[in-house]
Parts: structure tokens; sequence; C-alpha cells
């Protein structure tokens, strides 16, 4: 039970970091703290602000970039400081069986359960832009802490229903890589969005090769205010 508790203490306090700073910012209004996080997400901007022109903001330089660099980098910026919040629960990780041994999946957690918070914005030809921290329980029972951001394309790109690819880069802790220490990866994305609901999943291939080093499918939800 110790362990259970250990593991959820990262993820709570994710959470009661957003929850606190948005408290602190309502609490000489009536506006409450859930109404406050939809329309001003982003804890590292004042809420004055929020309204500002997204060509007065400092941000790197994206016109000099080709194309598709030139829209991710928009695409965030305008996440950035004009998302919408984003709640993210996770998940499921299944272990691709020929990869592992039957006696090492007995050993392996499946239910990475977590959660984490973020914030995300369409652009006009619909694809989505997010940033995110999450924390969740990991294939071996310990805490993985990640922070990043993602993007995603649909199809159809303005309806209701619809499938999505995309990616993600983050920079992750968890302590059996890098001996604990922040390391910087990126994995690609695939979703099924209903509305405003979205089941998204990545492939994580083996590094090291050999049997018992990989491969794992991960899954994880996410709502969008």
């Amino acid at each position: 039970m110790a362990t259970i508790k250990c593991w959820r203490l990262p993820a709570i306090a994710l959470l009661a970091t957003f929850a606190l700073t948005a408290t602190a910012q309502t609490s000489s209004s009536a506006t409450s703290t859930v109404e406050w996080l939809a329309s001003h997400p982003n804890p590292f901007i004042s809420p004055e602000s929020v309204g500002q022109p997204l060509e007065t903001r400092a941000w790197a330089e994206c016109s000099g970039m080709w194309n598709w660099a030139a829209r991710q980098c928009e695409g965030l910026k305008a996440a950035w400081f004009q998302g919408r919040a984003t709640w993210y629960a996770s998940g499921y990780a299944w272990h691709i069986p020929g990869s592992w041994t039957d006696e090492k999946l007995a050993e392996l957690n499946q239910h990475a359960w977590g959660g984490g918070y973020g914030f995300a914005r369409n652009d006009v030809r619909g694809d989505n832009y997010s940033w995110y921290a999450l924390a969740f329980r990991d294939s071996h029972f310990n805490t993985t802490a990640m922070v990043g951001w993602g993007a995603m394309t649909y199809w159809p790109a303005q309806g209701p229903v619809a499938a999505g690819l995309g990616y993600t880069a983050f920079i992750m802790m968890r302590p059996d890589i890098a001996k604990g220490w922040p390391f910087p990866a990126a994995l690609p994305l695939a979703s099924v969005k209903v509305y405003n609901v979205e089941v998204l999943g990545t492939y994580i291939p083996k590094l090291n090769g050999g049997i018992n080093h990989g491969d794992v499918a991960y899954f994880f939800g996410r709502y969008q205010f």
C-alpha cells in the first residue's frame, strides 16, 4: 500500500500546483478555479495578458523556418499563450508479446495509472498543438514524470469524430533510465477523437535489442475544455 501511495504523490503534486495557482489568481474575484483554468490554462503567463495579440509575444522567429517547422513553431506558440485547459488520464501499457518472456511479463505492470495537465489549441487547419505535464506508474511500478509538447493532424480536419497522427517531444524522468536524470525523447502518436475526448497511443520500441527490452504500446486519454 505504501508503494501505491508513493507513486501517486507526483501526480497529486502536479495537479495541486496548477489548482493552487488558479486559486491564488481567483481569490479576489467571483470566478471559480475551474472556470479560471478553462479560460486561463497556462499558469506561467499573467491572466491580464491572455488576450494580448500573438504577434506581440516574445517567441522564436518562426517565419524563417521551412514550412513544416514554421507551422509547428507557430502552433506551439499559439497553444502556449492561447491554449485551452486539457486534463490527461493515464493509461495502459501493453507489453507486446514476442519481445518479452512469459516470466518477465508476469513481473511487469500493465496498469499505467496516473494523470496530468496541459493546454492545447487547434489552428485554422484543424491541427492540434499542446503542452503538457504527465506522471504515471511505469512498467516497473515506479513513477515516471514527463513534460513536453505534442502535435496532431486529424482526418477529417474539422469533424467532431476523427482519427489523428502526430508526435510528441518531451523530457522524461524515470529511475531505470539515465540513473533517474532527465533525458529528452520523441515518440509517434495516433489517436481517435470524439468531440473534446481523445484516446491516444504511442509505440515505444526496444532500445537495447534482445528479449525483455521492449516493445511497449502505451495508451492514455485527454479532455480539452
